[in-house]
This record gives structure tokens, C-alpha cells and sequence, in this order.
């Protein structure tokens, strides 16, 4: 048996857990450099404010409704998914971590399910005040199903187990909702199937596996399997490793001078190391790319990518090479938008010594775990390359930023009697 378990309105949660004035009134998430909303909830959804809507065009319907508006506070949430998933790891026998607010847990060794999974939402809300919801099924597509029911009908208190449920019951919901619902159909595989007579989640159910291959792929047969009952979908413990890893920014203005360029590739060098030490990986190329507004006919893009030396896996050691690869595509008269690095041929240290006469040389560096320490200890400003503050106007647009709670010392909640 398994389980999915989901974080209701995550970012907006987060942000309750640590001012509860804001519980029940609407709450918006804005993307980077304050554009578009990107997370609501359930409240701002019912004043009907579209996902990826530009703020401007909303903005008088956010003030009439007095709707709380935050820009993304990613730090914040990364620490509080941690925290979850650290919490979830203990029940279940195996863990798949399947986004920064779902997880898959394997729940086969377990006695009386639905309790399980209040046990499991009680748990989550004591320790980090977070809404879960919980579902448990034999398959993942199902226990996807039964989550979505959890959190659409209230009268489930947030735990549905379709073998409680029964086929009957769980076979009129499937008829009741669209199939384009289901995880892993988009809407573009939904529309094509309502266009063939599959309109609901049931008729998927009941449709021949084989005969939709043949028109789609691989992955839709395996869902009506799944659907059936039939595990086909494997269980992941272990994330998979990136191919690549990329970081990159708009800028909230147009950017002209080169070394706020440099500071903004210094920013996103830092970040993508801190993401493949995480995984184990070291980098052999590093790629830099700047580019102005996309929308102009004169736009300029271009990149400049450098073969490492030494596999590396330190912000500080890659550094170096920026400055000059940026002066190589730097025009001082454009005005730019953008800029980002991509981190690839990532490596493990197991190819280090690949035989006798193939080996890759991987430099290490002997203060990075010194320096996130750190971070860790003082919050992730207290230390860092001066080369990146010589000119920060590139940084990104958050007017309604909240405190980094839970991992800057500078920034914890003050609580007076």
C-alpha cells in the first residue's frame, strides 16, 4: 500500500505558520521580481484569482479583498519541505520524495490505514502547523486520486483510503471528475482524449491500455494499469542525479554594467554548487549566458562556456573564471534582463579513477564545508565572496519578502508577552 501525502497551499502555509493573524484571510504568492502570482490560497482561489496572472491586472481585485500578498520566499519553504519530509521518513518503510511539498511513502507493513494517515496529518500539524492531506491506495496513480478527494471533499477529514472507500464508491468519484485531473495527463493529453469519448477518469479506467499506447506513449498505459490496481510505476528512494544543474534570474530592471553582471554569476555559481555537493556531483563545464529583453527586436543572447580544468564542486574555486569568460560576450551598450550559469558533464567521485590510464582529476576544496558551516550557524549572509557585492542592482524585485524564519539568526520570530 501507498501513500501520498501533500502539503495544502504550501507557500501560503508556510507563511501562516509563522504569523496565524494571516489563517483563513487570502494570501498570494508573487514569482521572481514580484511578477505573477504563482501560489494561492484556498481563499484567494475562491475570490477566483487565476494561477500565473500578472499582478498589475489583479491588483485592484488584491486590494478590494484585502488579499496578503508575499513575494517568494524560497528559503523559507526548502527548509520547512525538509522538515516535513524528515518528519514523514518515519511512516513509512520507503520514502519518495516526490516535490518540495509531496511524498510517496510505502505503508504495506502497516495496520489499519486510514488511522495511519490521520496519524500522519496530526503529526505534521503538532510539530510544524502545516494542513496535509493523505492518500492511500495500492498504486501511486491511485493514492494520487484518493489525495485529490481529500482535499476536494471536506467530509474525509483529510485522509482517503480507497480500500476503505470501496470500488463501487471510488468508481462513481472517477466518473464525477475530468480526466484530465489524473496525474500525468496534461491538458493537452486531455483534451485529445475527451475528443475521443474519454472524457472522465472512469472512462480512462475502462479503456483498452494497448489501443491508447499506440496513439500516445508508454506512460498512459501504465496509468490506466495503475488505475487498475496494477503497480507499474516503480518506487523511487533515491532522487534521481541531475544531468545538469541551472540557475538563472530576470532582473527587476535593465542591468548595463558589467560588474553587477559579474555579481549576479557569482550569485548563481554559489547556488548551483551548493546543489550538486548536495547530490555528491562535481562539475566539468561551467556555461555563463546573458541575454537582453526577449521581447525587443534587437535582442542579444549569448553564452561562453568554459571547460574546467579540475571537476569541481566549489562556488569558490569556479569562480575565477567568470570575469573573463564574461568579457568574451559583454557589449557595454546593451541593456540586459537576464543572466545565468549552467553547471554540466556532472560527475560522481566514483569516476575519479576510472582505470589505470583514464583518471579525472577532482579538486577539492579545503574550506567550502568551513564556509557553509557558517551559513548554516549565521544565516547564509553572514559570510561570502566580496567580488558579489560590488554591485548588486541585479537583485530581484521582492517588495513583500518575509523573514527568513527558520534559518537566519537575524531573522528569527520575536515573541513578546
Amino acid at each position: 500500500m501507498i501513500a501520498l501525502v501533500d502539503c495544502n497551499n504550501f507557500y501560503a502555509s508556510c507563511e501562516r505558520v509563522f504569523n496565524p493573524t494571516l489563517i483563513n484571510k487570502p494570501i498570494v504568492i508573487l514569482s521572481n521580481n514580484d511578477g505573477c502570482i504563482i501560489a494561492r490560497s484556498a481563499e484567494a482561489k475562491a475570490l477566483g484569482i487565476k494561477m500565473g496572472i500578472p499582478l498589475f491586472e489583479v491588483r485592484d481585485l488584491l486590494n478590494k479583498h484585502k488579499v496578503h500578498v508575499f513575494s517568494s520566499n524560497y528559503t523559507l519553504y526548502a527548509d520547512m519541505s525538509k522538515r516535513v519530509m524528515s518528519l514523514l521518513k518515519d511512516f513509512g518503510q520507503k520514502q519518495e520524495i516526490y516535490s518540495i511539498d509531496e511524498s510517496f511513502l510505502d505503508i504495506s507493513n502497516k495496520t489499519n490505514l486510514t488511522q495511519h494517515g490521520l496519524n500522519i496529518k496530526n503529526s505534521i500539524n503538532q510539530w510544524l502547523s502545516l494542513p496535509v492531506c493523505v492518500g492511500i491506495a495500492h498504486t501511486k496513480v491511485l493514492a494520487k486520486f484518493a489525495n485529490f478527494l481529500a482535499k476536494k471533499y471536506n467530509r474525509f477529514n483529510g485522509v482517503v483510503n480507497l480500500e476503505e472507500l470501496g470500488e463501487t464508491r471510488t468508481n462513481r468519484a472517477m466518473q464525477l471528475i475530468a480526466v484530465d485531473e489524473i496525474w500525468g495527463i496534461g491538458r493537452k493529453i486531455g483534451a485529445k482524449l475527451k475528443s475521443m469519448g474519454i472524457k472522465t477518469i472512469f472512462d480512462l479506467k475502462v479503456a483498452n491500455p494497448k489501443h491508447l499506447r499506440s496513439i500516445f506513449n508508454i506512460n498512459i498505459e501504465k496509468i490506466i494499469c495503475e488505475l487498475n490496481r496494477l503497480p507499474c510505476i516503480d518506487f523511487e528512494e533515491q532522487p534521481k542525479t541531475n544531468q545538469q544543474v541551472v540557475s538563472s534570474v530576470s532582473f527587476a530592471k535593465g542591468v548595463t554594467d558589467f560588474y553587477a553582471l559579474l555579481s549576479s554569476l557569482i550569485y548563481h555559481v554559489e547556488k548551483a554548487c551548493k546543489k550538486i555537493r548536495k547530490q555528491n556531483l562535481y562539475a566539468r563545464q561551467l556555461t555563463i549566458f546573458i541575454n537582453t529583453n526577449r521581447f525587443k527586436d534587437n535582442m542579444y543572447w549569448h553564452s561562453k562556456t568554459i571547460i574546467l580544468p579540475e571537476a569541481l564542486d566549489s562556488f569558490r574555486l569556479m569562480i575565477e573564471y567568470l570575469e573573463s569568460a564574461l568579457k568574451e560576450i559583454y557589449i557595454p551598450t546593451a541593456i540586459y534582463k537576464k543572466s545565468g550559469i549552467i553547471l554540466s558533464d556532472l560527475i560522481t567521485n566514483e569516476y575519479e579513477q576510472r582505470d589505470l590510464f583514464d583518471k579525472i582529476n577532482i579538486k577539492r576544496d579545503p574550506i567550502i564545508n568551513t564556509l557553509e558551516v557558517i551559513k548554516r550557524k549565521y544565516g547564509q549572509t553572514a559570510i561570502g565572496i566580496a567580488a558579489k557585492e560590488i554591485n548588486n542592482n541585479w537583485a530581484m524585485k521582492r517588495d513583500n519578502l518575509s523573514n527568513k524564519f527558520t534559518t537566519d539568526i537575524n531573522e528569527l520570530l520575536i515573541i513578546r508577552n
